[in-house]
C-alpha cells in the first residue's frame, strides 16, 4: 500500500509541475514510474508467500498424508533429482532380471511394473534426508530399500546393485547366514509386483554417525511388502507353474506376466502408474512383523565399499 500511494503521489505531482516541465519529459518520468512499480510490490508478495510454508506447532504429532505424495515442501539444503524414464527402465530391467533368474527357478514369481504413487511416497521420505527407514506409519503396509553414495553418482544400478549382491548370504529357503539380505530378498519376493522410487541430493547428511558434505541417496518403496516371517520369497518349481489366475496364463522370462495393454513398450518396459497397496493377502495378516530374512522394523546397516552404503 506504501509503494502504491508514493506512485500516485508521484503522478499528482508531475501533474502540478506539467507546465514548468516538457511533454517529453513528463512522458518519460511516468514511463520510468510505471516501470518501477512492480518492483515496488516485490517484498510484500514474498512474504505473504513465506507464510504459505508455516508449519503448525505439534502438527508432526498427528500422521500427515502430504507426506506420501510429496506435497509438504523440502528443506532448502536438500535438492530434488527427479528420475528420469531411462533411469525407471533401468531400475525395473534390473529387478525383473534379478527376478527371472533365481535359484532355485520361482513357480510364482510375478513381473514388476513401476507405481507412481509409491515413486511418490519414496521421494516425500528421501526429501527429509534421513538414513533410516520411513516413515514409520506406512512401513508395515509397504517395503523399503536404501541406498546412499558419498561418491560421484554415475548410474542408478551402482546403488542398488549392492542389494543383489546379497544373495551370497541367502540360501533358499532359509534365513540369511551371517550377514543381512533382506534386501535381496524383497527385489525377488514373489507377490512384490510394484516398485517406485526416488532420488535425493543431500548436503550434511548424518550417515552411520559421520557427517556426509554431499551424498546421493535412493529410497525404493515396493508392494505388495515383503519379508514376511515364516514364509519364504517365492515358491519353487517349474518357471509359471503356480502364476494367480489374474495372469490368464501369460509367462515372459520365467514371471507371471501381465496383460499386454500394462505394457508400454514391451514387458521389459512396463511402467503403468498405480496408486500403492495398503493391503496383503489374507494368509499374511497374521504374520508377526520381524521379518524373516533381517528385516524386523528396524534398520540393517552394511557397507557395500566404494562409498556406497544400504539400510
Amino acid at each position: 500500500m506504501k509503494s502504491r500511494a508514493g506512485t500516485c503521489s508521484l503522478l499528482l505531482l508531475l501533474l502540478l509541475h506539467r507546465a514548468h516541465m516538457g511533454a517529453a519529459c513528463v512522458q518519460l518520468l511516468l514511463a520510468a514510474t510505471l516501470w518501477m512499480m512492480p518492483h515496488m510490490g516485490a517484498p510484500a508478495a514474498a512474504a505473504a508467500t513465506d507464510l504459505l510454508n508455516t508449519t503448525r506447532v505439534g502438527a508432526e504429532a498427528q500422521f500427515d498424508f502430504r507426506t506420501l505424495t510429496g506435497a509438504v515442501g523440502a528443506p532448502r539444503s536438500r535438492r530434488r533429482r527427479a528420475i528420469s524414464s531411462r533411469e525407471i527402465n533401468a531400475l525395473l530391467d534390473y529387478h525383473n532380471r534379478v527376478r527371472s533368474q533365481v535359484f532355485p527357478p520361482a513357480a510364482n514369481m510375478e513381473f514388476m511394473l513401476w507405481d507412481e504413487g509409491l515413486a511418490k511416497s519414496a521421494d516425500s521420505w528421501a526429501s527429509r534426508c534421513i538414513w533410516d527407514h520411513g516413515p514409520t506409519q506406512v512401513m508395515r503396509y509397504m517395503g523399503q530399500n536404501l541406498s546412499i553414495t558419498s561418491g560421484r553418482y554415475q548410474s542408478i544400478t551402482d546403488l542398488i546393485r549392492s542389494w543383489y549382491d546379497e544373495r551370497h548370504h541367502f540360501s533358499y529357503p532359509n534365513r540369511c547366514s551371517g550377514s543381512v539380505c533382506s534386501h535381496y530378498t524383497q527385489m525377488v519376493w514373489a507377490s512384490t509386483n510394484r516398485v517406485g522410487c526416488a532420488l535425493r541430493k543431500c548436503f550434511n547428511m548424518n550417515v552411520f554417525g559421520s557427517a556426509w558434505r554431499e551424498a546421493t541417496l535412493l529410497v525404493c518403496n515396493y508392494s505388495i511388502k515383503g519379508n514376511w516371517v515364516g514364509e519364504a520369497p517365492y515358491k519353487s518349481g517349474k518357471p509359471c507353474s503356480v502364476c494367480p489366475s489374474s495372469y490368464g496364463g501369460s509367462c515372459w522370462r520365467n514371471m507371471c506376466s501381465p496383460p499386454p495393454s500394462l505394457s508400454l513398450a514391451g514387458p521389459e518396459r512396463a511402467a503403468q502408474a498405480h496408486g500403492p497397496s495398503l493391503s496383503w493377502p489374507a494368509h499374511c495378516q497374521s504374520s508377526a512383523f520381524r521379518g524373516m530374512y533381517g528385516q524386523d522394523g528396524m534398520p540393517h546397516f552394511t557397507n557395500s565399499g566404494n562409498g556406497e552404503r544400504e539400510v
